[in-house]
């Protein structure tokens, strides 16, 4: 199985002092053998994440430690190729359009999206934590 993590994962892999950090890194060395994927749209909530938490000003050290990141793990680019018709019809609130918007991806492409959120459906889903 393919994974497509979600911004809380990503960030939670690439920063240390994220909550679920040692749940994360542990979970993707067991695991590094499985194809992960990012879309577009979590790399640019992660870089706005990681820019707020950590201070940094300058855009590209938070994306130097990203891409070192994606290296080391092999994470690939997915493509996102969803309209927003195509989002599922559990969405009940703003805070759920990104989740839709990723799940959907995870489903094109045939993908487990990876996250610590606890209240997305479906069985293309994977929680952590």
């Amino acid at each position: 199985m393919n994974y497509l993590l979600d911004v809380n994962a990503l960030i939670a892999g690439v920063y240390e002092d994220h909550e679920h950090y040692a749940v994360m890194r542990t979970w993707m060395l067991e695991n590094k053998d499985h194809g992960l994927r990012v879309a577009p749209l979590v790399m640019t909530g992660c870089l706005r994440i990681l820019m707020t938490v950590s201070g940094e000003k300058k855009m590209q050290k938070i994306i130097s430690a990203i891409a070192a990141f994606r290296e080391f793990y092999n994470i690939e680019t997915v493509a996102d190729d969803i309209e927003n018709e195509q989002l599922g019809t559990w969405v009940s609130g703003p805070k759920q359009v990104t989740d839709a918007h990723l799940l959907a991806i995870a489903k094109r492409h045939e993908l487990k999206l990876l996250t610590f959120d606890k209240n997305i459906p479906g069985k293309n889903v994977l929680r952590l934590g």
